[in-house]
């Protein structure tokens, strides 16, 4: 009796509930305005309403308005989504017949038939829209507590992406519990697709679209709310290094290094070809930027430290990285590491005449004649002019024999 009688006042305030509703989805939703490149469009089926509190309707027409108020999502027309239902081809046990639009609404069986429909043929519903993602989930009371479990259906990953649910007073279902709601399916779709996001603000810098500072905020944004932040780190010190090419600026600088510092650590526990591929569609190899600023600053311990460590993690000319390392221990007095640190590079790409001819001059130095004439020898062989051969072949002439 006692849970009846609590029901039986929700329902009474089913009409206040409404009003709420009604009131609430036409206010500015500021808190979650997102500033993606692009929007991602999203179907919300009707939900099921196990409160008899006739919301299967009220419910997804308020989240449609916050998704629209965000500029993230692209909510598709009720209207569009009628259009569509007929072409769905359920399972033996789901029979559609004569599904129409009445006034707008959805019938009861049509709900509890949109309900019932498995994510395979969920899926192929929203392709049939053109969309990203399909919305679909259930309302129900468990004592006097509201509660609303939503299934998120990824178009193109063809599978259910995730589930979300959240709980509260009934009274507070527009000013909390749908806000809430909102706000959590936002943030996990963002999620989602922050690498992709954070690349299409990169590109639309570079094609002039977005200042400087637009896109900083953008990227920033981004990386507040994503778990995948070394992605956005790795598209922040791409455009921090844009900017640097144009004007030296020591607190843009600063935050390279700062963010470089964290995608190092990152890639130093997890091995992401993703975040490296930002690097290198870039034109940038930002940890030899890195290593430069520490160096041009003095600073050639962290320097030689940067080189060391993105030979691991970042694969990619590893002979170069050597030789920055090898001038960085020979310009510190480490001749016995630069030594190793340039034969380790030629051990990757033989052919480079000037540290040949910096190790001919080293070995000479410790009189280590059959190394003198090795390097010679290389430098005959991989000499870039005329120039080069006859200097190195007048060395190796006067080598004793």
């Amino acid at each position: 009796m006692i849970i009846s009688y609590k029901i039986t006042g929700l329902l009474r305030k089913t009409i206040s509930i409404k009003t709420a509703i009604i009131v609430f989805i036409f206010v500015a939703f500021v808190n979650q305005v997102c500033d993606a490149k692009r929007s991602y469009k999203i179907v919300v089926l009707p939900f099921k309403d196990y409160t008899r509190m006739n919301m299967e309707e009220m419910v997804p027409d308020a989240l449609k308005s916050m998704f629209t108020q965000t500029g993230y999502f692209e909510p598709i027309d009720r209207e569009i989504i009628y259009e569509k239902v007929t072409t769905v081809t359920p399972g033996e046990d789901i029979k559609i017949d004569n599904i129409t639009n009445v006034d707008g609404a959805w019938t009861a069986d049509q709900v509890d038939l949109m309900s019932k429909l498995d994510t395979k043929i969920v899926k192929k519903f929203g392709r049939q829209l053109k969309a990203d993602y399909v919305l679909k989930g259930n309302i129900s009371l468990i004592g006097s507590t509201l509660r609303i479990d939503t299934e998120i259906v990824g178009v193109k990953e063809k599978k259910t992406l995730g589930f979300i649910t959240v709980e509260g007073n009934p009274e507070e279902l527009s000013s909390g519990i749908l806000k809430e709601l909102s706000v959590k399916i936002t943030s996990f779709c963002r999620n989602l697709n922050a690498y992709d996001d954070a690349l299409s603000i990169i590109g639309s810098y570079n094609q002039g679209q977005y200042t400087f500072d637009v896109s900083e905020k953008k990227l920033r944004e981004i990386l507040l709310i994503t778990d995948d932040a070394v992605g956005i780190r790795a598209s922040l010190m791409v455009l921090y290094l844009s900017r640097t090419r144009k004007e030296e600026n020591p607190l843009l600088e600063d935050k390279i290094l700062d963010e470089g510092v964290m995608v190092l650590r990152h890639l130093d526990q997890n091995f992401e070809e993703e975040v490296l591929g930002v690097f290198l569609t870039s034109g940038f190899d930002p940890f030899d930027e890195m290593a430069k600023i520490y160096s041009k600053r003095g600073d050639h311990e962290k320097a030689i430290e940067i080189y060391k460590k993105t030979i691991s993690v970042y694969p990619m000319n590893i002979a170069g990285r050597y030789k920055e390392l090898g001038l960085l221990y020979l310009n510190s007095g480490a001749e016995d590491e630069a030594i190793q640190a340039f034969e380790k590079s030629l051990d990757t790409h033989k052919g480079n005449y000037e540290i040949n001819l910096i190790l001919v001059s080293m070995f000479e130095k410790r009189n280590r004649p059959d190394k003198v004439r090795k390097h010679l020898e290389e430098c005959v062989r991989y000499a870039r002019n005329i120039e080069e051969i006859k200097a190195a072949k007048g060395k190796l002439d006067g080598l004793n024999p």
